[in-house]
């Protein structure tokens, strides 16, 4: 799993980000993103037990709509549609800093179709991750994942300008599970 050290520095950053944010939403009247108790995933078995064996720490899924219309809160679009002509609130910290409308999720509850298996895990971060050398760096760095070398290695071969995005989810721990390694 993530290194105790990186999991203190990833929390310490979640709380101090979190501190700037809501003064900004405080101040210009702005929501938050109400966070998801719990995500319900379907997940092949061997990614879930590539989990449990400590081989994977990082869940990918397609920027599609139908991950949008779950992780992205509709009061925080909302806002922006009444607000987007604003520039105080458009500036520098507004809708690219502190004014994102992705929600927080705290645990993933992990399932096959059948429902014949589960993996619960608590979420350590989760974010969008462009398939951009930064981020994918960024993930090999700080989490050594590597599913998505492969293809930035494709993008950058075919200088590709629109490049494939999705949301990122970082476990932290597995809290429960009926699978056994």
């Amino acid at each position: 799993m993530i290194d105790e050290l990186v999991i203190a520095d990833i929390e310490e950053n979640k709380k101090e980000i979190y501190g700037r944010r809501k003064a900004w939403c405080d101040a210009h009247g702005a929501p938050m993103p109400e966070p998801i108790e719990c995500l319900d995933l379907i997940m092949r078995k061997e990614f879930a037990l590539r989990i449990l064996q400590g081989k994977k720490n990082v869940e990918l899924r397609d920027c599609t709509d139908h991950y949008i219309s779950r992780l992205y809160d509709r009061k925080i679009t909302d806002f922006y549609e009444l607000h987007k002509d604003d520039d105080e609130i458009a500036g520098q910290y507004g809708w690219l800093g502190y004014l994102d409308a992705l929600r927080p999720v705290k645990t993933i509850h992990f399932h096959d179709y059948a429902n014949t298996w589960y993996l619960d895990v608590e979420v350590l971060s989760n974010g969008i991750t462009r398939v951009v050398k930064d981020d994918v760096e960024m993930l090999r760095d700080v989490f050594d994942f590597h599913e998505l070398d492969a293809l930035l290695l494709d993008c950058e071969r075919k200088r590709q300008n629109d490049r494939p995005v999705f949301f990122d989810f970082s476990i932290k721990r597995i809290i429960a599970t009926n699978l056994e390694v």
